[in-house]
């Protein structure tokens, strides 16, 4: 994890250099993205103690960038393998800062983990991401997710995740 962290941070200095300085804005302004995430939840209450803490899964959304790219309203899907297969629904906003490779994301996470009976909501996720962008249509990011618990069966976030996005 160490590892992964000092990586991270060695990498988003590099995508600054690396921008391109031509127009970042696709066409249409539709914006799709996948990624790998990891981590855990830390702050578990008693009652779910003995169920694993950490989270393992893949997310796939699409965004449609507003504002020449500086905002992006998005619903992602993530399919989680930890702490047990569940599927999660992440409507939410990301908002890129003017000039750099830096984009702050938040959203809502309604999840089917820990034995919901369905969609409940789980987390408000806030998280700042680096995206390394390739062309005006393929760009790298790497992100940290934080945030807060909304259900007693949650504990607190910390998600690592990296992926790539496309621009049509």
């Amino acid at each position: 994890m160490r590892r992964l962290l000092v990586a991270l941070a060695a990498a988003l200095p590099l995508a600054a250099l690396a921008q391109d300085t031509g127009p970042a804005e696709a066409p249409t302004g539709v914006a799709l993205f996948a990624s790998l995430g990891g981590g855990g939840e830390l702050g578990l209450k008693d009652t779910v103690r003995d169920q694993k803490a950490g989270v393992f899964e893949l997310e796939a959304g699409i965004g449609y960038d507003l504002a020449g790219g500086l905002v992006r309203p998005e619903l992602a899907a993530a399919l989680g393998l930890a702490p047990d297969s569940h599927l999660a629904l992440r409507p939410g906003i990301r908002v890129a800062l003017p000039d750099l490779p830096f984009q702050i994301r938040v959203a809502l996470d309604a999840a089917t983990s820990r034995g919901a009976t369905g969609l409940d909501w789980r987390w408000l996720l806030l998280g700042v991401a680096g995206e390394l962008r390739w062309t005006s249509v393929l760009g790298l990011y790497a992100e940290i997710d934080t945030g807060a618990p909304l259900s007693s069966r949650a504990g607190l976030p910390l998600l690592l995740r990296a992926g790539a996005s496309f621009r049509f």
